[in-house]
């Protein structure tokens, strides 16, 4: 998945809360754009789970994000 990809899903207007699928199984719930954190440079990103847990993930790992539906999650963007 290409970060440019990831930056527009993440700053959609009105977000719609997904899940990031890795190429290793794991299924990280994305439920706010500030659970992804994506720099300006370079190809790692950062998903922070529900306890605070942090997931280091290369972007090329990411097989696919599964958009919920649904109402839009409320973002404070």
């Amino acid at each position: 998945m290409s970060i440019k990809d990831l930056r527009d899903i993440n700053g959609a207007t009105p977000f719609h809360a997904y899940t990031v699928r890795t190429s290793d199984g794991d299924a990280l719930p994305v439920p706010h754009p500030d659970f992804m954190l994506i720099p300006p440079i370079g190809d790692t990103v950062i998903v922070v789970d529900q306890e605070g847990g942090k997931h280091l993930i290369d972007a090329s790992h990411i097989t696919k994000l599964e958009l919920r539906r649904g109402r839009p999650s409320k973002s404070a963007r």
